[in-house]
């Protein structure tokens, strides 16, 4: 289970809006489960200043979270994660009472199933270390004489805690990936696609921004399954997949829809920022001695899902016949780009072990 959450070079594809609004939640809550320890009957030994401040700001940056949620780069998520382990640390080493941190030790528990869920599993794993890594130190600091006193019994039942929740995020997320993820290429299946490109239109609308989509065809495809057979078509695939997401950015997505087609959601893209993302597509298949069409289609006023696919896959099959990217829009010049210097007019397939052979163009 552990094994195939890594094998994910990016997390589950949740909208910027999901991984914002819960982001929000956490800051806004633990602030106010901070506050309400200042107003309940607490420990004397509680440090009410310091509570106060880590308390308030926290509602603050909470409020400011959720209100930029759909404008929040993705890119910023991380860096709040962890100035959110800062303020759960200090307000463990700062509370001044063993009960107070027992309690502000259960905070952890929100990185932790923030991590697993929304940050890709390299970042997750730094993030949960990070984590780890200030609880211990908080405990030895708890552990000296001036610092306080505290038990063995307060970090086991926080640790076997956490422990057996992030055991439960990993199940849970195996179950989903199962459900919206292609387990050969690991790109979102059709029913993953479909909810994904949903929230990218309604982020779009809500946001008045742009979006392109694309559909990508691996050429000859069936010959490569005819000739060397389908465990290697398989394995082109999936080193397909594997390139494309290198050259995608953190905020898009790549889907599979049929046996070699996929679809890639660029989402704040205009035809010209998204112009070079699909030929770095095309390229990266050239890198593995194959070649792709690829249509594709910008966001439309009153365009539905369904639509927007329906263009971009007009404009694939406008660019098998060219050898070439071509677009589809109103408004957009009906024009495919020029084809890349030197591409070759035959598919060259390399298979490990299989000898090098060269399939013939059909044009």
């Amino acid at each position: 289970m552990v094994q195939a959450w890594f094998r994910r070079s990016r997390p589950f594809p949740y909208s910027r809006e999901v991984a914002g609004a819960a982001m929000a939640l956490f800051y806004v809550m633990g602030g106010i489960t901070i506050l309400l320890v200042l107003i309940f009957p607490h420990p004397s030994a509680l440090n009410e200043g310091v509570l106060l401040v880590l308390g308030a700001p926290s509602i603050l940056i909470g409020g400011g979270v959720y209100l930029l949620r759909r404008r929040l780069p993705v890119a910023a998520l991380p860096w709040l994660l962890a100035a959110g382990t800062v303020i759960i640390t200090l307000s463990i080493l700062l509370g001044g009472s063993g009960p107070a941190t027992l309690a502000f030790s259960f905070f952890y528990l929100w990185v932790v199933i923030y991590a697993l869920l929304f940050l890709a599993p390299m970042v997750a794993t730094l993030h949960i270390g990070l984590a780890a890594a200030a609880y211990g130190a908080a405990l030895i600091w708890l552990a000296q004489p001036e610092g306080g006193t505290i038990t063995a019994f307060e970090p086991t039942v926080v640790v076997i805690v956490i422990a057996v929740t992030g055991g439960v995020i990993l199940w849970l997320s195996r179950a989903r990936d199962r459900s919206e993820i292609d387990p050969l290429t690991l790109a979102a299946n059709r029913r993953g696609l479909d909810r994904i490109l949903d929230a990218a239109l309604q982020e779009a609308e809500a946001a008045r921004e742009v979006l392109v989509v694309g559909i990508i065809d691996v050429d000859h495809f069936k010959e490569v399954n005819d000739v060397l057979g389908h465990a290697a078509g398989d394995q082109l695939l999936e080193e397909l997949a594997r390139g494309w997401r290198a050259a995608l950015r953190a905020t898009d997505t790549l889907g599979r829809i049929g046996g070699d087609e996929f679809v890639v959601v660029l989402p704040g893209c205009s035809r010209g920022d998204a112009a070079p993302i699909l030929e770095r597509l095309r390229l990266a298949a050239l890198n593995l001695e194959t070649t792709c069409s690829v249509g594709g289609a910008l966001l439309e006023p009153e365009d539905s899902a369904s639509l927007l696919l329906g263009r971009a896959d007009t404009a694939l099959y406008r660019a098998k016949s060219q050898a070439a990217t071509a677009w589809s829009g109103r408004g957009l010049p009906r024009v495919p780009d020029p084809a890349p210097a030197g591409r070759a007019r035959g598919l060259w397939v390399s298979v490990p072990g299989a000898p090098r052979m060269a399939l013939p163009d059909r044009t």
